[in-house]
């Protein structure tokens, strides 16, 4: 392994970084009585349904908009600070019309309930009573599940290089994997810990990764329900990026890592012919059109967002490039989760839908039929984001337990 780039200068000890206080007693009851019981009725109502697109009424609308607000501003005017300013830039465009879509109103209600939770401490979230089971939210279910493995098949070097990383960062350390998924990097990494524990927010994808025999809870990255301090080592691979809010989930990271504990994240690159690179803007766009997606992943500037976020905390940070090798794989393999539309954002694609897509726009650029192969080389690099000692206690994060 090989180190890239210089370590992170840590910032001096700045109040703008300190975790928010308790909210007031009177902004709270305004909260449980008259901010509350809006958003808890349209995520009742809306939260089993499959028609995403369908919009919800004007008043709907208004009311979570405002909830939003409600949190944001009331937060900023008992003195706290929040992660980041404002509502995500896809929800304030919907502020901006009379209705919006169900899929934005069930983001919406995620986004105001993890920010509740984060500035209040207080745990409230509608309809879910403590021990309630795992319910999969819309775009997380058995259908992309099932789609999941097959469209992320990864060679056996890949898994080597896990398990090198592993041996070397891990052992003896207790690991806390965020988005385990189906368990395609647990299975690697599990039996070089001191201990393993995965979180997931879907119950399709608890079942994938039980059955390797990983233990895998139930609970949202943005609110875990671990105690603080417990971990000595929190790792994650490419599930952030479809957090609903990745910096709540940075509290939530800085909160749970011992003193000195370590944060990685792991990425697989892939360099594949230029034309490759491409066909790959040219797919995701007419996928994004036709699921109607109005949150996907790659627009948000997610890990850029959360780098500059635990730098600015005093996190240190460093690259270390694992490896890197060519590959010869096919067109379809190349394009992996597009072909069947695995991402959540496309999860109103059906599979031949995809892969029709797929083959339609590669024939268009003259690359040939999805079994066409094509060379390129594969790395995976490590983030590392290590917990360095706090520069005065006020940092220290509370405990929201």
């Amino acid at each position: 392994m090989r180190e890239a780039g210089d370590v992170t200068v840590l910032p001096p000890c700045d109040n703008r970084f300190h975790y928010v206080p308790p909210w007031r007693v009177a902004a709270l009851e305004t909260l449980a009585e008259k901010v509350l019981p809006p958003v808890a009725d349209i995520a009742a109502r809306y939260s089993s349904t499959v028609r995403m697109n369908d919009l919800i009424t004007t008043d709907e609308s208004a009311a979570l908009m405002d909830a939003c607000a409600y949190v944001r501003l009331r937060g900023a005017g008992d003195g706290c600070t929040l992660a980041f300013g404002g509502l995500p830039s896809e929800l304030t465009a919907y502020a901006r019309r009379d209705r919006m879509t169900v899929r934005a109103a069930l983001e919406c209600v995620g986004w105001f309930d993890a920010n509740q939770r984060h500035l209040t401490g207080v745990e409230i979230t509608p309809g879910r009573p403590g021990g309630a089971s795992a319910v999969d939210g819309a775009l997380y279910g058995p259908e992309l599940a099932r789609r999941y493995d097959p469209a992320r098949r990864v060679t056996e070097r890949f898994n080597e290089v896990l398990r090198e990383f592993a041996k070397e960062l891990l052992g003896t350390r207790r690991v806390l994997e965020l988005g385990t998924g189906t368990g395609r990097v647990g299975r690697n990494i599990a039996p070089f810990a001191c201990s393993y524990v995965g979180i997931e927010a879907s119950a399709a994808m608890i079942s994938a990764g039980r059955r390797d025999g990983l233990d895998v809870r139930h609970g949202d990255m943005m609110a875990m329900p671990f105690e603080t301090g417990s971990f000595d080592a929190v790792v994650e691979h490419e599930s952030i990026d479809f957090c609903t809010e990745p910096l709540l989930a940075a509290t939530e990271i800085e909160r749970l890592l011992a003193l000195g504990g370590q944060f990685y994240r792991i990425e697989l690159e892939t360099a594949p012919a230029p034309g490759i690179s491409r066909l790959q803007e040219d797919i995701t766009a007419r996928l994004a059109k036709l699921s109607g997606g109005v949150f996907p992943y790659w627009t948000k500037g997610q890990r850029q967002r959360l780098h500059t976020w635990l730098t600015g905390r005093g996190f240190a940070h460093r690259s270390i490039r694992l490896a890197r090798w060519n590959e010869r794989r096919t067109l379809r393999n190349w394009l992996q989760g597009l072909v069947n539309a695995s991402y959540p954002s496309f999860s109103g694609v059906g599979e031949q839908t995809a892969a029709s897509v797929c083959l339609e726009l590669a024939d268009a650029a003259s690359m040939g039929d999805l079994e066409t192969k094509w060379p390129g080389e594969v790395g995976v690099v490590v983030h590392q984001y290590e917990a360095v000692e706090w520069c005065c206690p006020s940092h220290r994060p509370r405990s929201t337990l």
